[in-house]
């Protein structure tokens, strides 16, 4: 994996995780990756532009092939090509489910979890119940009985937010947990909405397993799906909804009225990188798998912190016990990292080790001296 040799150069364009801050601060937080994606996006957008003309486009007929082959090949899943739904991302898919269903008015999302988890909820004026992760080992999960315990309490219906692999803690979730999960969903008539955005960038031996393949068909499942992640193509919005159930998704469906569309360079990227970025994908967690070595071993030396790096993504999870100011001591000692509160804990923050392996050493470094 070659990292981008000198990342500052990225101010210059309009880089959301470089620019967004002072100069002076070393950008760990929002996860983007200081790396070129694979080489057939290049040769992609040049194929594009040499078309030069640029108006309204379609759903490239080899788009939904992609996807369906990607899923039997490394998820074991095999899927109806009319399950799918493209859209234009994971979070805007989440509140497009909520949206095709007035009638669940309470959500039960996971604390910790990416602030969207929260935000969507309340923008779509529902009721929402938390249920707390708790650290095991180098995971977090939840107590499934708090679940049950928590629709069982609800007299309306309700949906549950997902994260498989977690964010901000890499948790990827066994097969038996989510069969449980799923069996408490169907016997409550509760909708699962699920995020796998991080599915295809698991660092250790664990398997990922899509909530839609797991459930009953019957049961409403919503599995959200993007390579935007996995391949570093965030500015080329393009992501699925996954959805079995006829009468889900033909409501979602109808969410999709004025909404923004996926842009040809959205659709043909995608599909690029998931028939050809395989062996660029290799070299990344090779490279992921070694930047999260030396963040470990930073972890070890500081026992007053609760450090997780989970199975998968090139996130850690940093909590202390009482430090409600965390994220702004190592702001102000030239680290910028994404706030706990946000989140969900109020003396947490999140890092992202996903940089050049120098640009993470110097950071660690501020780090040890903030600390």
């Amino acid at each position: 994996m070659k990292w981008h040799s000198n990342p500052t150069e990225r101010r210059q364009f309009h880089s959301m995780k470089w620019a967004s801050f002072p100069k002076d601060e070393l950008p760990l937080w929002v996860a983007d990756l200081d790396c070129a994606p694979p080489i057939c996006v290049e040769n992609t957008i040049k194929g594009l532009l040499s078309h030069g003309v640029f108006g309204y486009g379609l759903e490239p007929p080899g788009f939904r092939e992609a996807w369906v082959d990607h899923l039997s090949t490394n998820h074991d899943w095999s899927i109806d090509p009319d399950w799918i739904i493209p859209i234009a991302g994971v979070v805007p898919g989440m509140r497009f489910s909520l949206m095709a269903h007035p009638e669940i008015t309470n959500v039960l999302t996971p604390s910790p979890a990416y602030p969207y988890f929260r935000a969507v909820p309340s923008t779509e004026g529902r009721i929402e119940h938390l249920f707390e992760l708790a650290r095991q080992g180098q995971a977090l999960e939840p107590k499934l009985k708090q679940i049950q315990a928590t629709l069982d309490s609800i007299a309306n219906q309700a949906a549950i937010l997902w994260c498989n692999p977690h964010n901000p803690g890499g948790t990827v979730y066994s097969a038996n947990f989510l069969l449980e999960l799923s069996d408490i969903a169907a016997k409550n008539n509760t909708l699962i909405i699920s995020d796998e955005i991080w599915a295809d960038l698991i660092l250790d031996d664990a398997t990922h397993v899509p909530m839609g393949k797991i459930s009953s068909p019957d049961q409403p499942t919503i599995t959200l799906m993007a390579a935007t992640k996995t391949f570093n193509i965030a500015g080329f919005p393009c992501a699925i909804a996954i959805i079995p159930e006829p009468k889900t998704r033909a409501r979602f469906k109808k969410t999709q009225v004025a909404m923004p569309h996926i842009t040809p360079l959205g659709y043909s990227i995608t599909e690029a990188c998931l028939r050809e970025g395989w062996d660029w994908h290799s070299e990344l967690l090779e490279a992921l798998r070694f930047n999260r070595s030396l963040v470990t071993a930073w972890a070890n030396q500081h026992s007053e912190l609760t450090t997780i790096t989970g199975q998968a993504s090139f996130l850690a999870w940093i909590e202390s016990e009482s430090d409600h100011d965390l994220t702004g001591r190592l702001s102000r000692a030239g680290v910028r990292l994404s706030p706990g509160p946000s989140f969900g804990s109020a003396t947490a923050t999140r890092m992202n080790f996903g940089c050049a392996p120098a640009t993470l050493e110097e950071a660690l470094r501020r780090i040890n001296l903030a600390l």
